[in-house]
């Protein structure tokens, strides 16, 4: 069977390269597998392999293929031998799923126009509207972030002014942590969960998050290294969420409106164009009751 199938694709291949129409002939009459009088040929899978493949994982793919369809011919028989006549009726099913599934891909095709350029004004504008929308399930924080060793001579200098909010000492901080610290991060506007505070932290016991409520500073320590967080700001859950906790969100919900708006708009129009040309008759008004 190995040997049949490297053969069938080694015709493949060669129909591909040389679109020679008698071997391309010859290669489709060749069937890979067969149950009773179903039966799967090479033309009903040159379409799956990717571009630059190798052989030996084209005939990887091709096994695999192989072996998956005769299992899903032999549960079809299988289902055809045990089900009703009724059960097995499933053409309305079919109708629905092929409607349903060209609608969407229509669809698809359609919303790819949309403007995908999204204003910090529209992302400000629709995060006041729909606050109700952006409830913190978990507690997030803005943090100074410095991770250095505890024999640094630097040490009680950083200690000392980690926590302060003057610039100026910001600035000597900073240059102080680009010497001796092995991890600064200073976030800015980024807010982390607490979750992902507490994993840059020796220790998982519980107890930070009313500490960070409270906006105080973290110093823990392991046998080599001190940690120190200043807790810049936080919300806690339950509490709205920051715009620039959301950003990312909120473009994305801005985004799937419009493609909401360009299908609901586009249906509109669709139908009084047909109703203009009387290709649609509704005739629901005319029943009586």
């Amino acid at each position: 069977m190995k040997n049949f199938i490297k053969a069938c694709f080694c015709l493949l291949a060669v129909a591909l390269l040389f679109a020679c129409d008698r071997v391309a002939s010859t290669w489709k009459q060749q069937p890979l597998a067969a149950v009773e009088n179903k039966k799967l040929y090479m033309a009903d899978v040159k379409d799956m392999f990717p571009p630059d493949i190798t052989a030996e994982d084209s005939l990887t793919i091709l096994h695999s293929y192989v072996d998956a369809w005769v299992k899903k011919m032999l549960m079809l028989r299988l289902a055809e031998e045990n089900l009703g006549s009724k059960q097995k009726n499933v053409s309305s099913l079919l109708d629905d799923y092929r409607t349903s599934l060209l609608v969407y891909r229509y669809e698809q095709k359609y919303i790819d126009r949309v403007d995908t350029a999204v204003s910090e004004a529209e992302c400000e504008s629709f995060y006041n509207e729909n606050k109700q929308h952006f409830i913190l399930t978990r507690p997030v924080a803005r943090v100074l972030f410095i991770k250095l060793r505890q024999n640094s001579p630097y040490l009680e200098r950083i200690k000392k002014l980690y926590t302060s909010k003057d610039p100026e000492d910001f600035t000597a901080l900073e240059g102080l942590c680009l010497q001796a610290a092995t991890k600064f991060d200073y976030y800015g506007d980024r807010w982390l969960t607490l979750d992902e505070l507490v994993k840059e932290l020796p220790l998982r016991q519980g107890g930070y998050e009313e500490m960070v409520a409270r906006k105080m500073a973290i110093e823990v320590a392991d046998s080599t290294y001190a940690y120190l967080v200043a807790i810049r700001d936080f919300r806690g859950r339950g509490a709205i969420a920051p715009i620039e906790y959301e950003h990312d969100n909120i473009k994305t919900m801005i985004l799937n409106s419009r493609k909401k708006s360009m299908i609901q708009n586009l249906e509109q129009r669709v139908l009084q164009e047909a109703k203009q040309k009387n290709i649609v008759k509704i005739y629901v008004g005319n029943i009586n009751h």
